[in-house]
């Protein structure tokens, strides 16, 4: 699966425009609002808000406990694994 497009936009009226003709395209005003910024080579030392950071750093714990899971086969690694995941969508929820 691709990753969608991203346009960087940095008039407000303007990326409202494209979000709403491109509607498949990520329209980015700021670095904080780009989906990868944690991974994103391209905004270099760009401050990143913490909550993007945290939910990269558990991706990352969760991957590695899935890669390595048959290797330690251990229930409390599962059960954590499984928390973090829970963690993650909590995270990912839009804001009500």
């Amino acid at each position: 699966m691709s990753s969608p497009l991203r346009i960087a936009c940095s008039d407000p009226q303007l990326a409202c425009e494209l979000r709403h003709l491109l509607g498949h395209c990520e329209v980015i005003e700021s670095p904080h609002q780009c989906s990868q910024a944690p991974l994103c080579r391209w905004l270099g030392d760009a401050r990143v808000d913490t909550a993007a950071r945290m939910k990269d750093a558990l991706s990352d714990t969760v991957a590695t406990l899935e890669r390595t899971r048959h290797a330690f086969r251990s229930r409390e690694l599962g059960q954590l694994r499984r928390r973090l995941e829970q963690l993650l969508v909590e995270l990912s929820a839009p804001l009500e």
